[in-house]
């Protein structure tokens, strides 16, 4: 069975104890645990000690949580190599956490194309793999699994450049986050089986976690709204998961902690 579970950052910033125990009271059984987001005290990457990690994985336990994912949220496609280089730096540091925590996966996002003016996606895709090679062989030592998500104005933004990443890079701990709101763009909402028929085929049997949240074309434009009222084919999406025979967490993002009953007995349905 899936596990169900949040970001811990849609709960606040808070210590571990409280933090974690409203999220498991609320009925969540697994976090995105994104330290620089939800923790009080932590302003930035070296604070995340293993200390703090070592107090967060006792309050996780305490309350029945697990961590389906660490996120890293750097920028692993920039073509300044400075900027590079220090987001592979912060995301190295933080697998060893990844392990303390038993967490599924550390996972990042691929930057922004429009952060980038005058970088192809090309040159960006290029970063994102010179990134990915510096990583891996960390991940792989420590047996912790990496994963990269796609997202339609990012650099790796479609199913078909996430697939050639995977075989660019052949490695073992890599796999995909996969958020069907990310890839549902305004060229593709009249298409959206297409959509997903091409996310499954190309790494379908890679996903290390699904983010699920609202999403809508607006404008010409995706904008956020409750689940309830997305466009995306969830039970599309649902059933062409449950093919590959594969269990990912489940995570809501952009939760509300008032509609957290609501949003789980959707998700639950969902799942079955």
């Amino acid at each position: 069975m899936n596990l169900i579970g949040t970001r811990a950052h849609d709960y606040g910033r808070a210590a571990p104890g409280p933090l974690f125990s409203a999220i498991a009271a609320d009925g969540w059984q697994t976090v995105q645990l994104a330290f620089t987001k939800c923790m009080e005290g932590v302003a930035g990457w070296a604070d995340v000690t293993p200390q703090r990690v070592e107090e967060a994985r006792r309050a996780l336990e305490k309350n029945g949580l697990s961590v389906a994912v660490l996120g890293a949220y750097v920028e692993l496609s920039m073509a300044d190599e400075a900027q590079r280089a220090e987001a592979v730096r912060n995301f190295r540091a933080q697998l060893p956490h990844a392990k303390a925590l038993g967490a599924g996966c550390v996972g990042s996002e691929t930057t922004q194309m429009v952060k980038q003016p005058g970088v192809t996606r090309a040159q960006a895709m290029q970063c994102l793999e010179r990134s990915l090679a510096e990583i891996l062989p960390d991940a792989e030592d420590l047996g912790v699994t990496v994963a990269v998500e796609p997202v339609f104005y990012h650099a790796m933004a479609t199913p078909e450049l996430t697939r050639r990443v995977l075989d660019d890079l052949a490695s073992p701990a890599l796999r995909v986050i996969f958020d069907p709101a990310n890839l549902y763009s305004p060229e593709d909402a009249p298409r959206q089986q297409s959509l997903w028929e091409r996310a499954f085929e190309s790494f379908g049997d890679r996903i290390a976690a699904v983010h699920i949240k609202g999403a809508r074309i607006e404008g010409g434009r995706p904008v956020s709204c409750p689940l309830e009222e997305s466009e995306v084919d969830y039970p599309a999406v649902f059933r062409l998961l449950r093919q590959t025979g594969a269990q990912p967490p489940i995570l809501r993002e952009e939760a509300v902690p008032a509609r957290a009953a609501q949003d789980l007995a959707l998700l639950r349905r969902l799942a079955l």
